[in-house]
C-alpha cells in the first residue's frame, strides 16, 4: 500500500504532512506529465507558492466556458471537461490521487466527537454526505453529541437539477437540499424548531433549525450562516464555521468531524484547521462519503475534476502557509 499525505490528526505535526505532500513524488510525477520542472526548494513556503503558479493550467473552472451554469455563469465543477487530457496525464493522476488523499479518506482517526458535521454542496452532496455522518453514528464508528448540518442560502442552479429533484424536487436553496438529504438520511419527522432571519438581500438571511429527536437519538441541527461581506458575495465556509461556533457557544478543545465527498477532504481539512482549529483551539478531522456512491449524475471522477481540487489543495496550502511561520 502506498504511502497517504493527509492532513488529519493532531496540530504538533501537520506541518510535517503539509511538507510531505508538497514535496511527495506523486504530486513531482503529475507536474512532470504536465511538463513542468518540478523544484525542490528549501523553504515549503517557496514549493507551495511555485506549485500554486504552476497549477493554474488546472483551473479549469476558469478555462472551460461549459464550466459556467447557463442562467447564473456561476463556475460548476461538475461541468468541466478531461478532453485535452493526455493518457499519460491522466495515468500519472490516477496514480497519485489516493497517496495525495483525494479518496481513501472515510474512517477518522479518534472515535468521539462532540460534533459531527456534514457539509453542503451541490448535486447529490446534501444527500450523500448526512447519509454518511448518520452511518457512521448507526455502525458506532464514532460517538457524538450532536449531528450538524452546514449549508448556506445559494439558490439551485439548473444544471444540477437533475441530480436534485431525485431527493429534493423544487428546493430552492442549499440549505432546502441538505435538510432534505438528512430528513430522509436519519429518518427525521418535519417537526423542529427553527430561528430563521429573511432578508432582501440573500447574503444576509441565516438559518437555525433543531429536529425532534426521536427517544435514544441524538440531536440534528441545520444551520445556515450569513456571509461578512454580504454585498460582495454569499457566506463561505469561513462564514458559516464562525456563525456555528457562535451560535452553538463551541468550546476551547471540542471535537469537530467534518464529513464532504472524498476529492475534497484535503482542501476542507486544511481549510478548516486555518480557520477553526487554530484560532479557536478545537481538534477536526475531515472524511469523505464513499466514493463509490458517486455516479454520472455527481460527476467529479474525471481527471480535470482531480487536478482541480489539487490545485484547490494548493491555494489552501498558501493560504494557511500565511497565517503560519514555516
Amino acid at each position: 500500500m502506498k504511502t497517504q499525505y493527509t492532513f488529519n490528526g493532531t496540530l504538533n505535526n501537520l506541518k510535517e504532512r503539509i511538507h510531505g505532500w508538497l514535496y511527495s513524488t506523486e504530486l513531482e510525477h503529475i507536474v512532470q506529465a504536465f511538463h513542468g520542472s518540478f523544484p525542490h526548494m528549501s523553504s515549503t513556503a517557496e514549493q507551495a507558492k511555485w506549485l500554486l503558479s504552476f497549477s493554474d493550467r488546472w483551473d479549469y473552472r476558469s478555462i472551460q466556458k461549459q464550466a459556467r451554469d447557463i442562467n447564473t455563469g456561476e463556475k460548476a465543477r461538475w461541468q468541466i471537461s478531461s478532453a485535452e487530457i493526455t493518457e499519460d496525464q491522466k495515468a500519472s493522476v490516477a496514480e497519485g490521487i489516493y497517496p495525495l488523499g483525494l479518496i481513501g479518506v472515510q474512517i477518522p482517526v479518534e472515535t468521539e466527537f462532540d460534533y459531527v458535521i456534514a457539509l453542503g454542496g451541490a448535486r447529490f452532496s446534501c444527500l450523500y454526505r448526512p447519509r454518511y455522518a448518520q452511518e457512521l453514528i448507526a455502525s458506532q464508528k464514532i460517538k457524538t453529541k450532536s449531528a450538524v448540518l452546514l449549508s448556506g442560502m445559494r439558490p439551485v442552479s439548473e444544471s444540477e437539477r437533475a441530480a436534485t429533484d431525485t431527493y429534493a424536487p423544487g428546493a430552492a436553496t442549499e440549505y432546502d437540499l441538505i435538510n432534505a438529504g438528512a430528513e430522509q438520511s436519519f429518518e427525521l419527522s418535519r417537526n423542529y424548531k427553527e430561528e430563521i432571519y429573511h432578508n432582501e438581500n440573500p447574503n444576509k438571511s441565516w438559518a437555525v433549525r433543531c429536529y425532534d429527536s426521536p427517544n435514544g437519538k441524538i440531536p440534528v441541527f441545520s444551520v445556515s450562516g450569513p456571509s461578512s461581506e454580504p454585498e460582495k458575495r454569499r457566506a463561505n465556509s469561513a462564514d458559516t464555521y464562525k456563525f456555528f461556533l457562535e451560535k452553538f457557544n463551541v468550546q476551547s478543545g471540542q471535537k469537530l468531524l467534518l464529513i464532504t465527498s472524498q476529492i475534497y477532504v484535503p482542501y476542507q481539512q486544511i481549510e478548516a484547521v486555518r480557520t477553526l482549529a487554530e484560532p479557536y483551539n478545537l481538534y477536526i478531522e475531515t472524511v469523505g462519503f464513499p466514493t463509490e456512491w458517486s455516479g454520472q449524475l455527481q460527476g467529479m471522477m474525471e481527471p480535470a475534476n482531480y487536478l482541480q481540487e489539487i490545485r484547490s489543495t494548493i491555494q489552501a496550502i498558501n493560504r494557511y502557509l500565511n497565517t503560519v511561520n514555516i
